[in-house]
């Protein structure tokens, strides 16, 4: 009786705090942040399960809030980044999917597919792009106006 109770407790705790706030951690792969030793490594959490509020706190102290929404990409946004500051946001990061995971991961795991996607700016004025995949594959890809691309993981 007590180990079927724990379980369910555990069941119950598990799905409300995935429910009620995701932590994620961003992964510098490349750009400054990337270069950096050891990289610094950054937490972001959405909160909602439609939509709802975004945070983040980078390693320097800037802090960033805002709002995700989901978003169904329905075309691969074929423009890559030249100056990272004139072109966020954008409607989606297939470059960045790519770039991270491997070519071709936009369009094979990404297009068609729900997305937490959410654009904030920092306290500081640094732009960020985050987009996560909402299920099964539970990771994503951030970028920023700073020139870092970064992988996301759960």
């Amino acid at each position: 009786m007590k180990t079927r109770l724990v379980l369910i407790l555990f069941s119950v705790c598990a799905i409300s705090g995935s429910i009620a706030g995701f932590g994620e951690t961003l992964y510098p792969v490349q750009g400054p942040m990337a270069a950096q030793a050891p990289p610094p490594l950054i937490t972001i959490k959405f909160s909602g399960t439609t939509s709802g509020k975004f945070t983040m706190v980078e390693a320097h102290g800037e802090s960033f809030q805002g709002k995700w929404t989901i978003v169904t990409p329905s075309f691969v946004d074929a423009r890559t980044p030249q100056d990272p500051a004139a072109y966020l946001p954008q409607p989606n990061l297939a470059f960045a999917w790519d770039a991270v995971y491997g070519q071709g991961y936009f369009l094979a795991q990404v297009l068609g597919m729900q997305v937490k996607q959410v654009t904030a700016t920092g306290d500081g004025g640094t732009v960020i792009q985050v987009e996560c995949l909402r299920a099964g594959l539970l990771n994503g890809v951030a970028v920023d106006s700073k020139g870092n691309l970064f992988k996301v993981v759960y």
